[in-house]
């Protein structure tokens, strides 16, 4: 049954509806180009409007512009001399576009709002049976990222990128750059001057390169206390150690015990923790321990979201380490695997606008070596150019033995790399940094 005011209830959109979705597609180029990919002219229940989407949609893809008044009337020429329109049907056409150039669209927001969850609707449903496939293979991972990309996919972004030279869009630049942005200091002083903002910048990814026991996981760590102190929330996410052994090692930093003095002193521990605790200056470091080899970046991004939905929100993550992650993404070379992993956690540090810092093994021969660079990376070269700032711990006996390690500025995206810097270090006490 068919209500003269409402329509067809059974369509998903009526006939006026239809009209403000083309009157918004000749008004607006950023929700045009997201219609263009996600609708079709089989949507449009008139014959005139379908004709009309496909001619806007003809006109987008060669030009990449709105269409104008001008190019519908070509169009409509060249349609009726072949055949494809007959002059019969010209007035109700006419008649069309002149109702959507009319348009106020005062309600173009719902209309937007709609035609994305009409879009999303139709995605997900359509993601359903290679999903299943997926889910028979026992491929479960996959299973969540067809869902995930197919959303992705459907969501209408509108954040335009910036073109150069242009006056307006460099003012809006210059009053960006007094915008404070989170930034993740190494909490070395000489180190961070180097690096663009005194620290690693949000969207960033910074890179720990060492070859094994030289004191990766304890940079980290160090980067993470020296920003929980600072009122920064951390997340550590551990594929190595325990997350009671990472603890440990920040009960023996605050705390300044050894190992023994810390199993032996328990209550110093407690009151220095109480202590910390009660400061309204000091933010919180939360760490999550998983297996080697069984996470992927899409398990973490998931635990931190879950985290956020309760209430913590890190301004920064660690992952210790980024080689032991598992690729979601199956390739018959392992360097391609790793590359794949650097590539989605530096989209995940840009997607949420937070800097991750994290770490990467050196090849066996940086062991001999005064200096180690990108040059020394194990696996694959590619993590070199995904990361942002790359820090090589160098060290050689004598500087071992005088608790001595130099920092390698191996890169430094806009920045000064080549240089190095030589910190003092106090694994004993649970400290990487213990001064220049």
């Amino acid at each position: 049954m068919q209500d003269e005011y409402v329509g067809d209830p059974h369509t998903e959109f009526d006939f006026e509806f239809q009209t403000g979705i083309l009157a918004l597609m000749h008004r607006d180029s950023k929700f045009l180009a997201y219609a263009v990919d996600n609708l079709s002219p089989s949507y449009f229940t008139d014959k005139d409007l379908a004709w009309m989407f496909r001619t806007m949609r003809s006109h987008f893809l060669d030009t990449r512009s709105v269409i104008t008044e001008r190019a519908i009337k070509d169009r409509l020429r060249s349609d009726i001399r072949k055949n494809i329109l007959d002059e019969e049907r010209l007035k109700y056409v006419r008649q069309a576009y002149f109702n959507i150039r009319d348009d106020v669209l005062s309600d173009a927001g719902y209309i937007q709002s709609r035609v994305v969850a009409f879009v999303k609707k139709n995605v997900m449903e359509d993601a359903f049976a290679p999903a299943v496939e997926a889910f028979k293979r026992g491929e479960y991972e996959r299973v969540v990222n067809i869902f995930s990309d197919a959303y992705k996919r459907s969501d209408i972004i509108f954040k335009e990128g910036q073109t150069y030279p242009d006056v307006d869009q460099f003012h809006e630049r210059v009053k960006r750059r007094n915008v404070v942005t989170k930034v993740v200091p190494t909490g070395i002083m000489d180190l961070d001057t180097y690096l663009r903002g005194g620290g690693l910048g949000e969207k960033e990814l910074g890179v720990i390169l060492a070859p094994t026991n030289r004191g990766k996981s304890m940079m980290l760590k160090h980067i993470a206390e020296f920003n929980m102190f600072r009122g920064l929330n951390g997340l550590i996410f551990t594929l190595e150690m325990s997350e009671d052994r990472y603890l440990d090692r920040f009960d023996m930093s605050v705390a300044r015990l050894t190992t023994t003095e810390m199993v032996d002193n328990p209550d110093k521990v407690e009151r220095r923790l109480k202590e910390i605790a009660s400061s309204p200056a000091c933010g919180k470091v939360h760490i999550k321990e998983y297996p080697t080899q069984t996470a992927t970046v899409e398990n973490l991004r998931s635990y931190a979201e879950n985290l956020r939905r309760g209430g913590f929100f890190p301004d920064f993550v660690v992952v210790d380490y980024a080689d032991l992650l598992r690729s979601d993404t199956k390739y018959t070379e392992k360097r391609h695997e790793h590359s794949h992993i650097y590539e989605t956690l530096r989209g995940w540090a840009v997607e949420a606008s937070i800097p991750i810092w994290t770490a990467t093994q050196a090849n066996r021969g940086s062991l001999s070596k005064s200096q180690v660079t990108v040059a020394d990376i194990s696996e694959d070269f590619g993590k070199a150019m995904i990361a942002d700032v790359i820090v090589g711990l160098c060290q050689n006996k004598k500087e071992k033995e005088n608790q001595e390690m130099r920092l390698f500025i191996a890169k430094n995206r806009d920045g000064t790399s080549g240089m190095e810097i030589l910190v003092r270090t106090d694994f004993a006490h649970g400290r990487f940094y213990d001064g220049p």
